[in-house]
């Protein structure tokens, strides 16, 4: 009996996390959806400043917001209990940004929360595991109200209390994916039954044949060089703000000035690009590719000033976009190749420099291609892993 309600009490709450993900993505796009429905610039320019001076109230009181997933994995290895409702100002600190057209994206923010989430639940997991006789003898009322509260009620992970057997331990991690499997059920369910846009585009279909494998390798180069200079050139950029260190109140404002800029002169480059990618197969696609190449660089440029003002999220989505806005370009200069094949290896190549992980950047770009380009892109992939490996020996012998 103890063992089936600790489950059903852990599937429960991985489903509550679940639900909360997709619920804060169907309510960021309600939010954009009314604040960006005018497309008079003077509406456009006081939307952007109420978002500007809102962001800074919430930085002012919380200045380690918005959180990444690397910033709650420290928090997860040191494992020590803390106010989980932080996660709720960080997803609100994060629902400003996007929402108030930030070229970010949501993963950096949702990956977090998952993360802290997982920690919470495992927290109360262990808590209903190790006082189940105690919760057991108590009213309903008051079992379930000790149960569903949110900020109290935890225990953290004991090395000394912990499951030593390896058979309890197997049984602990098949828990532990049963539930992830639950979260992400209730995700996509709740995703599906409010009609919200998929977050995959499919680029078209491909028939490429062996001649294209010639151009693999030259593209790589390429595309690599290209991923490596916008990543030096964004480190530098870095460094550049650090050292000016300007004023949270004037952080603010330029990464809004940013925004109105963008809006005015390319709003299809305004939030993450994760649902402007069929652009690429719609309105741009007989686009001119040096206006492509520059569509590309200009979202790049877009990510690091949001990113350097205040105006934080995730880059993978806007990495993701520009590589293929990059990727259809040198497809229009190539088209004696064949256009997907070009497409997905300039993506992966570049992305994979950009974010400095060529593996993450394959499994996204894969999800957006035909599955008979696989085989390049996991070729792609493969090299760059071995490039990167080869560089770090060579530094370390």
């Amino acid at each position: 009996m103890k063992r089936l309600s600790v489950t059903a009490y852990g599937l429960v709450l991985s489903a509550l996390i679940g639900i909360l993900a997709s619920a804060f993505l169907i309510v960021e796009a309600a939010v954009s959806a009314v604040l960006w429905r005018s497309t008079n610039p003077g509406l456009q320019i006081l939307v952007v400043a109420a978002g500007a001076g809102l962001l800074y109230v919430l930085l002012k009181r919380w200045p380690q917001m918005p959180q990444t997933a690397q910033t709650a994995m420290v928090g997860l290895k040191e494992h020590q209990l803390g106010d989980y409702r932080l996660v709720f100002v960080n997803l609100l600190v994060t629902l400003v940004i996007l929402s108030f057209g930030a070229g970010v994206g949501p993963e950096a923010a949702l990956l977090s929360a998952i993360i802290t989430l997982s920690s919470w639940q495992a927290d109360k997991i262990r808590y209903l595991y190790f006082n189940y006789e105690q919760v057991k003898a108590l009213p309903v009322k008051t079992r379930l109200q000790r149960l569903l509260t949110f900020n109290s009620y935890l225990q953290a992970y004991d090395e000394r209390v912990a499951v030593k057997s390896s058979r309890l331990l197997r049984q602990k991690r098949l828990l532990y994916l049963i539930f992830s499997l639950n979260g992400l059920l209730a995700f996509f369910i709740l995703m599906r039954h409010t009609d919200q846009p998929s977050f995959i585009t499919k680029l078209g279909a491909s028939t490429w044949h062996a001649r294209d494998w010639f151009i693999i390798l030259p593209l790589i180069m390429g595309a690599g060089i290209y991923g490596r200079l916008w990543r030096w050139l964004g480190r530098y950029w870095h460094k550049l703000i650090q050292w000016w260190a300007p004023a949270l109140m004037l952080k603010v404002i330029l990464g809004a000035v940013g925004i109105v800029v963008i809006a005015h002169w390319l709003p299809d480059l305004l939030f993450s690009g994760q649902h402007s990618v069929h652009l690429l197969v719609g309105a741009w696609q007989h686009r001119d590719p040096w206006l492509l190449s520059g569509m590309a660089a200009v979202k790049l440029l877009f990510l690091a000033w949001c990113l350097q003002f205040g105006w934080c999220g995730g880059d993978i989505f806007p990495i993701l976009f520009a590589s293929f806005t990059q990727g259809f370009a040198v497809a229009a200069w190539l088209p004696q190749f064949d256009q997907l094949v070009v497409v997905a290896v300039v993506a992966t190549a570049m992305a994979g420099c950009l974010l400095d992980n060529p593996v993450v950047a394959g499994i996204m770009v894969l999800l957006f291609c035909p599955l008979n380009v696989s085989p390049l892109i996991i070729v792609t992939v493969g090299i760059l892993v071995g490039t990167k490996r080869l560089k770090r020996w060579e530094r370390n012998r």
